[in-house]
């Protein structure tokens, strides 16, 4: 098995006092449980309103019955950087984590995760799947040894500890004919490739080698098609099974547990039969796939330029239905949580929090995986169920993932500073203090714009510098949802005030939490 049990305790791993002031938790306090997707963008969901081909029907119910934010953003659209800023509730300007390089090379920063606040007020927290923050923010867990590897070598060697696993677990063999070898995540399983696949062409004698990957730049964005493994044994499995574990282990503890699903991020490689529920024919194919990207401040980052796949319509398909396969697999592994918090009767007082670190483009402006702040990328499903405290609820106040941290500690009974607010107040139906969302991007960037403020109806994209009016952008997202038009770019007279209003009200908030960069920001015209 994975998860081999031996005794940890959390006291020999983390000891601290209490933090930021906070209070005892209290009796009544829920457990927690928390579900992160990768790279989910927000319509990857039939509740959205917005897809009615994707099959999501345990992720439906559960945002059916609790509060549903339909205009969800992430705080950073790349992993490393939005994780950690989730965890911490502080901007990427704040944490310092402004790469997944920084978070990879655990760089520290001086704020502690809510986990971290949680263990040491009488929780047990436990973290299953992709973690992608620094090393020292996983002290707090008390995940039982795996493979010899104890915490926090052990959250931060996921990926490894599940190569261990297939090699205890699965057999491999030669690829066949039509076959290719997955050499970015599943340690050389091999799988059948589709159109979309860059290598789609090559036999099992023309495998490229690891040098040869480099050469070509092959990563995982680059691998499509059916995974030759049983579905039993896929990442997306052995995930749900370790949180399953934990959730059973700890039925009589106060309990935080995360469960970080790998899926649906590159390699988009679902098992069967999840790879047979969506033909690529049908599925709904970009209404951007054309778009030239005149006036885009992401005009250098769409994928045609390199890659003439992102601009066929029927390869596209391909990579949209895999995609869906990957996101109704993680669906399926969320009614069994689910299924484990009935049985053991501690549905009633678990908070839920299910959402995803950013989106995925998916052929969208013809442009793949995320990195902009463009709505494909940057917004992201976010459910919060908690059956006892909260009813069916859509609200469709912008808000930032930055919110999770102090949502967490507020439902916990312990109070703590954040760049964010918590969210208990709008999920129990409460009129909105606030009415955006704030994004950042790498401030050290200077080709991309560097921050985001979305509203409603209006999203402004902003550079740091002011000689690079060009990378300027405002949306009417009311009236172009799928921000075709650079307002800035096609009618600057006309817009700049409505660019000004939204730069004052980015500028009050970043005033508010202490940004480094306020000043900067307060300079910009349009």
């Amino acid at each position: 098995m994975l998860v081999k049990n031996f005794n940890l305790t959390l006291a020999s791993l983390f000891v601290a006092a209490p933090l930021c002031n906070a209070t005892a938790q209290k009796k009544s306090t829920p457990n927690i449980l928390v579900i992160m997707t990768d790279q989910q963008r927000w319509d990857a969901l039939r509740y959205s309103g917005a897809n009615d081909i994707i099959k999501t029907p345990n992720l439906d119910k559960l945002a059916r019955e609790g509060a549903y934010f339909s205009q969800a953003c992430s705080p950073c659209p790349v992993s490393g950087p939005a994780r950690t800023s989730i965890l911490t509730g502080r901007l990427i300007e704040s944490t310092g984590i402004r790469t997944n390089m920084d978070s990879d090379d655990d760089k520290e920063c001086d704020y502690k995760t809510f986990d971290q606040i949680l263990a040491v007020n009488g929780y047990v927290a436990e973290y299953y799947g992709k973690f992608h923050s620094p090393k020292y923010m996983a002290q707090a867990y008390s995940n039982p040894p795996q493979y010899g590897y104890k915490v926090p070598e052990l959250i931060k060697s996921w990926e490894k500890l599940y190569h261990f696993y297939l090699n205890e677990t699965t057999k491999k063999r030669q690829p066949k004919n039509g076959e290719l070898i997955d050499f970015s995540f599943f340690d050389g399983a091999n799988y059948k490739p589709v159109p979309m696949d860059r290598r789609f062409d090559k036999t099992p004698a023309e495998q490229l080698s690891d040098e040869e990957l480099k050469v070509r730049q092959l990563v995982q964005p680059d691998h499509h098609g059916t995974l030759n493994l049983k579905s039993e044994h896929s990442i997306t499995a052995v995930q749900g099974r370790q949180t399953i574990d934990a959730i059973e282990r700890n039925k009589s503890n106060k309990f935080v547990i995360t469960c970080s699903f790998h899926y649906p991020h590159s390699p988009i490689l679902p098992t069967e039969p999840y790879a047979s529920m969506y033909k690529a024919s049908e599925m709904p194919i970009p209404k951007t796939i054309s778009d030239q990207m005149a006036g885009s401040p992401y005009f250098k980052s769409n994928g045609r330029l390199l890659m003439p796949e992102y601009a066929d319509s029927a390869k596209i398909g391909y990579m949209i239905a895999n995609y869906y396969a990957l996101v109704t697999e993680i669906d399926d592994w969320v009614g069994k949580i689910i299924d484990k918090l009935d049985e053991l009767k501690l549905r009633e007082n678990t908070l839920i929090i299910f959402m995803s670190d950013h989106g995925e483009m998916l052929g969208a402006h013809g442009m793949r995986e995320k990195n902009v702040m463009l709505e494909e990328s940057v917004r992201v499903p976010l459910i919060i169920n908690y059956p006892s405290k909260i009813s069916s609820r859509k609200i469709d106040t912008p808000v930032s993932l930055i919110n999770v941290f102090p949502t967490i500690l507020d439902y916990a009974g312990i109070k703590a500073e954040s760049d964010g607010y918590s969210l208990r107040k709008l999920a129990n139906g409460k009129n909105p203090s606030t009415d955006f969302a704030v994004t950042e991007w790498n401030w050290e960037k200077q080709e991309v714009p560097n921050l985001m403020i979305r509203t409603k109806e209006w999203k402004l994209l902003i550079s740091r510098n002011n000689n690079q009016k060009n990378l300027d952008a405002l949306y009417d997202l009311k009236n172009d949802p799928y921000e075709l038009n650079n307002l800035l770019f096609t009618n600057r007279d006309k817009y700049k005030a409505t660019a000004e209003t939204l730069k004052s009200k980015l500028v009050d908030y970043l005033v508010k939490v202490n940004y480094s960069y306020t000043e900067e920001i307060r300079k910009r015209t349009f």
